[in-house]
Formats: C-alpha cells, sequence, structure tokens
C-alpha cells in the first residue's frame, strides 16, 4: 500500500469528519508516520537512481572500517534500546582497519545492514559486528539473534533478497516502515567496489551478512 494512499485517506477522513475529532491525533501520528515512510522510499529510489546509471562514480579514498562501524552504531542506539538489543563489535584488532572504497557508500551499507538487523533481531538479544581481513580482502560482517529464514523459504528468499522492493513472506508485519531497498542499495554499492555480498541464515538461529572490501596498502 502506498504511503500516499494512506496520507490523502486519513486526511479527507479529518476534513470531512469522518474520523470523530477526539481521534484526530491517533490518525494524525499515522499521516505522519506514513510521511516519514514516503521521505524515506523517496531518498532510497534516488540512491538506486544513480545507480542505473551507464556509469557510477566512487569517490574512494582510505578510511578506518572501524570508525565507519562504529558511526553507523552510534547513529542506530536509539532504535536498538527499545528492543534492549546490545551491539558487540568483535574487531580483527583494537588497532585502524583502513580499506579503500567510496566511505559515504560503505557508511550507508554499514547503516543499512545494521538497521535490518534490529528490525529481525528479538527483544533482549545482541547484534554483533564484526571484520577480519584475508589477504588484501576486509571481512565486515552484521550478524543478528533473530527469526532467521525457514529452511523452506531459503532457495526462493536466497534468489530474491537482492531484488528493489522484495519482502519476505517471514518479514511482513515485522518491517512496517521498510520500503524493501535497503539490501538492494546494499547490493549495488558492493557491486560497484567489484566486491562480494553474502547472507547465511537459520530459523530461529539468526542471519549473517558478509561483505568485502580492498584493504588500503
Amino acid at each position: 500500500r502506498s504511503p500516499l494512499t494512506s496520507i490523502r485517506g486519513y486526511a479527507e477522513a479529518i476534513l470531512d469528519g469522518t474520523i470523530p475529532y477526539e481521534n484526530k491525533d491517533r490518525y494524525l501520528n499515522t499521516i505522519l508516520f506514513e510521511t516519514d515512510r514516503l521521505n524515506h522510499l523517496t531518498s532510497n529510489l534516488l540512491t538506486l537512481n544513480t545507480f542505473d546509471q551507464s556509469s557510477i562514480f566512487l569517490e574512494k579514498s582510505t578510511f578506518d572500517i572501524h570508525t565507519c562501524i562504529r558511526n553507523a552504531v552510534d547513529s542506530l542506539e536509539g532504535s536498538a534500546s527499545k528492543k534492549n538489543v546490545s551491539f558487540i563489535l568483535d574487531f580483527d584488532s583494537s588497532s585502524e582497519l583502513n580499506v579503500s572504497a567510496d566511505i559515504n557508500r560503505i557508511q550507508q551499507v554499514v547503516h543499512n545492514l545494521i538497521d535490518n538487523a534490529i528490525k529481525f533481531s528479538h527483544n533482549d538479544s545482541s547484534i554483533v559486528i564484526g571484520t577480519k581481513t584475508k589477504g588484501d580482502k576486509a571481512f565486515i560482517s552484521v550478524k543478528d539473534t533473530g527469526i532467521g529464514i525457514p529452511d523452506e523459504f531459503k532457495d526462493d528468499v536466497f534468489k530474491k533478497i537482492w531484488e528493489r522492493f522484495y519482502k519476505s513472506d517471514t518479514s511482513r508485519g515485522k518491517d512496517k516502515k521498510g520500503t524493501g531497498l535497503g539490501l538492494c542499495i546494499c547490493k549495488e554499492i558492493i557491486d560497484a567496489h567489484k566486491q562480494t555480498i553474502n547472507v547465511v541464515s537459520t530459523e530461529g538461529v539468526g542471519s549473517e551478512f558478509v561483505f568485502t572490501l580492498k584493504v588500503a596498502k
């Protein structure tokens, strides 16, 4: 259902008196929620539009992926606290791990993956964000202890999870504000860097997303 449909419908109902005056605050809050959802959708579509061009311009630099992760964790701490979800940082070392990539794009990937993990985590659980290196590659992982993907859905989900607007049947009702674009954006960004992103998931155990970046020399 389009956010605009909800916004227009509730606004008209308030104006024509269909919704009792004493209930208007409830529906105004719904309009605000749908406005936020529309804003999120528009922002994601604009991001994806940049990847539809014939050539994608990446502003590569050298930066510390650990700092990038900490920034994302700080920005999402409010969302996590609502479910009493804690973060565990399992870094390859306590020192910096410098990578060569577009910092703004990778910040978005990390943010999207952590945000996704929060949505599907159980209350009072934890999310492990780890890094390790192998050769000239850095491996960044985001692992939740959430609902996971049932075996009977895995083949279908793993094929479609990176597609635009895809939301698995198991996610419906749990991600009301989601647009089904977050993981697609992650895939587009990592592909543009000529790197890989994958997911493993077990029902009742959780899901882990892992992507690679080039280690800076």
